[in-house]
């Protein structure tokens, strides 16, 4: 595996993995996909790189793939080698929030303010800080990723781990205007995964609105809405 081309975006140039292992997941889950930069961070010591990548391969597989890849690159600069650490997720708040409870710095892993789309509102850029904000921990049950042109819908259904909640399921809407270059994301707050499925079925009420939720450090946003740009295909 020739390391030196993804040295613009990965600086792996003069090391290699740490062991088998990790060489051969690297190609299978990193080097061997489409992939297109969306944002990176890396540190000033050069130990470690971490990088939100969309993978332009996942037209081809299987419908409603999440495209982001948040990547998490570790260095050993003394044995020149490396090891890392990624995962799949469908919406760019979760993969910074995975890369910021890794060690990235909170604001320093948004995209350039030329690429992707603008949230539409204040609700969206609310919503999308608070799914950073590591304090406030969600695994992933399931998505859905869809195509369409003008608009295109993700949805995608988390539940609180940390701390337990009333309503620990969210089922999360985001509509992206290709056309446009906008998203707007909306939360809703369910009981059971269960009634998250029922509602995404059925549509006849609006989405539950989730129980206010403390203030607990949230990190702080960008300064313009053109700072908080993500990337939706």
């Amino acid at each position: 595996m020739p390391y030196h081309l993804y040295d613009t975006e990965f600086r792996l140039n003069g090391y290699q993995p740490a062991t088998e292992e990790v060489a051969n997941d690297f190609d299978d889950r990193i080097s061997l996909n489409e992939l297109t930069t969306l944002a990176k961070h890396h540190t000033a010591d050069g130990r470690h790189t971490f990088l939100v990548l969309h993978d332009d391969s996942t037209v081809y597989g299987a419908p409603g793939a999440s495209p982001l890849v948040a990547l998490h690159l570790a260095r050993d600069v003394a044995s020149r080698t490396f090891t890392f650490d990624s995962e799949r997720l469908p919406l760019l708040a979760l993969a910074q929030s995975w890369l910021i409870r890794r060690g990235c710095c909170d604001d320093a892993i948004y995209p350039s303010d030329d690429c992707g789309t603008l949230p539409t509102d204040d609700t969206t850029m609310v919503l999308e800080r608070r799914l950073r904000n590591p304090v406030n921990q969600y695994s992933l049950v399931e998505s859905y990723v869809g195509e369409g042109y003008p608009t295109q819908e993700t949805v995608v259904l988390l539940e609180a781990v940390n701390p337990p909640q009333a309503h620990p399921y969210r089922l999360l809407l985001e509509v992206t205007d290709r056309q446009a270059g906008t998203h707007r994301l909306r939360e809703g707050a369910f009981e059971t995964a269960k009634a998250a499925r029922d509602w995404l079925e059925a549509r006849s009420t609006p989405l539950p609105a989730p129980p206010p939720t403390p203030a607990r450090g949230l990190p702080a946003g960008p300064a313009s809405p053109a700072s908080a740009r993500g990337r939706t295909r």
